[in-house]
C-alpha cells in the first residue's frame, strides 16, 4: 500500500513529504491509520542536530493516536476499528522492566526504529525508510508492533488525544510517578513548552504549593498562569536562580528541567533546597555532562532523570483520559494550532518562534 509521510533525510534540512511503500503488518503487528499526531521539541532536535539521528532517512513523529486498521496474526489486545494512543515504548509486559513498573523501558523492545526483529514496514524504491521510535506517526498509516498502542474508549477525542502518549504522560507522569510531588511543596519548572506545561498540570494536581514557571517567551509564561503557575520568571529580565531562591525563601523542593541544555539543568539543581530534588526532564545533546557542587549534593540534594514520565501507559493514559473528560485536565488549552501533514515544517516554525503551547497534524 502507500502512504504519504513526512521523512526526515538529514540534519538541518527540513522534512520533506513523500510517498512511501508501506507493508501489511506481520505477526504482533497492526496498521493504524493516524488520527493525530504532536509536534514535539523532541522531534526537532534530530533535525537541529541537537540529537544524532539514529537511521537515515527516517519517518519522523513519535507522539501520536489513530484507529487500529488491520491486525497481523496472534494480536488479541486490539482489533480493527478500535482507537488507540501510541506509547512511544513498546511494552512486552514480561521483561524485568515491564515486570516492576517501568514498562517504558522494556529490555525486550528497547528503542528501536525498525520493527522488533530488525526489518522496516517503510520504504521507497525498495530502499528501507525507519521510523522514529518505532512509531513514525508524522505519516497516514503506519505499522508498529502491537505492544506500542493503547486501546481507549470510543468516546475518546481522537485527534486531541495523540497529545497523551508523549507531551501530557512525560510532564504529569513525572511529577507524580517519577518526582512524587507532595502537597505543600514548592515547585519550578525551567522550560514551558508542551511538556513544561504539564509539569505544571502535575504539580496542581499534586497541590503544590507554590508552582514557579521559568522561561523567556511571554506567550508561554501566560499560558503557564493559565495551567496553575503562581510566579512567572523570564531569565531575560531576572536571574532565575536568585529569583527563585527569593520567592521561596531558601529554593524549592521540586525542580524540573524541560529544555534539554546542561547549563539550564545547573540552574534546576542549583535553585534547590537542602532536601530538595532537580529532575531532567529535557533532552539532552549527546555526551552532554553537568557537574554540581559536591557540599549542595552534601546536603541530602538529589539529581534524577525522568524518561517519558516513567510511565504505565496501559494504565496512566486511561485515567489521563478520565481526567480530561471530567474536566479536571486541560487538553484544549495545549493545542494551539492544527495543521495538516503537508505543514509539518511550518509547525516546527511555529515551535520555535514560541509561537505555540503545541500543534498538532491532523489526518482526513
Amino acid at each position: 500500500m502507500k502512504t504519504k509521510s513526512a521523512v526526515l533525510y538529514d540534519a538541518h534540512h527540513p522534512l520533506i513529504i513523500e510517498e512511501l511503500d508501506l507493508q501489511d503488518p506481520n505477526e504482533n503487528e497492526v496498521l493504524v491509520k493516524v488520527s493525530g499526531a504532536g509536534v514535539c521539541h523532541s522531534d526537532y532536535h534530530y533535525i537541529d542536530g541537537h540529537r544524532a539521528i539514529p537511521a537515515k532517512p527516517i519517518v519522523m513523529g513519535h507522539e501520536g493516536s489513530g484507529i487500529i486498521e488491520k491486525i497481523g496474526n496472534n494480536v488479541k489486545s486490539v482489533s480493527p476499528g478500535d482507537k488507540i494512543i501510541f506509547s512511544m515504548d513498546a511494552m512486552c509486559g514480561f521483561c524485568r522492566n515491564c515486570t516492576n513498573g517501568l514498562p517504558t523501558l522494556c529490555t525486550t523492545y528497547g528503542r528501536k526504529v525498525t520493527m522488533p526483529d530488525g526489518t522496516t514496514r517503510f520504504s521507497l524504491n525498495n530502499n528501507n525508510v525507519y521510523q522514529s521510535n518505532g512509531v513514525g506517526t508524522y505519516s497516514e498509516k503506519t505499522v508498529v508492533p502491537a505492544d506500542t498502542v493503547v486501546k481507549v474508549s470510543d468516546d475518546t477525542p481522537i485527534e486531541k488525544a495523540c497529545l497523551i502518549g508523549c507531551a501530557v504522560i512525560t510532564g504529569i507522569g513525572t511529577v507524580v510517578n517519577r518526582a512524587k510531588v507532595e502537597k505543600g511543596s514548592n515547585v519550578a519548572i525551567f522550560g514551558c513548552g508542551g511538556v513544561g506545561l504539564n509539569v505544571i498540570q502535575g504539580a496542581v494536581f499534586s497541590s503544590a504549593s507554590i508552582i514557579i514557571a521559568v522561561d523567556k517567551n511571554e506567550f508561554k509564561l501566560k499560558k503557564a498562569k493559565e495551567m496553575g503557575a503562581t510566579h512567572i520568571i523570564n531569565p531575560d529580565k531576572n536571574d532565575p536562580v536568585e529569583s527563585i531562591l527569593e520567592i521561596t525563601k531558601g529554593g524549592v523542593d521540586y525542580s524540573f528541567e524541560v529544555v534539554g541544555f546542561p547549563e539550564i539543568l545547573s540552574q534546576a539543581f542549583q535553585s534547590t533546597c537542602p532536601g530538595g530534588t532537580a529532575v531532567m526532564v529535557g533532552v539532552q545533546p549527546i555526551d552532554a555532562k553537568i557537574s554540581v557542587d559536591c557540599n549542595d549534593l552534601l546536603l541530602d540534594r538529589s539529581l534524577i532523570g525522568a524518561y517519558h514520565g516513567t510511565a504505565r501507559p496501559r494504565v496512566d493514559f486511561q485515567w489521563l483520559l478520565d481526567l480530561i473528560k471530567n474536566g479536571r485536565l486541560n487538553l484544549d488549552t495545549l493545542i494551539s494550532k492544527e495543521r495538516p501533514l503537508e505543514e509539518v515544517n511550518q509547525a516546527f516554525e511555529d515551535m520555535n518562534a514560541g509561537k505555540v503551547a503545541r500543534s498538532i497534524l491532523t489526518f482526513d
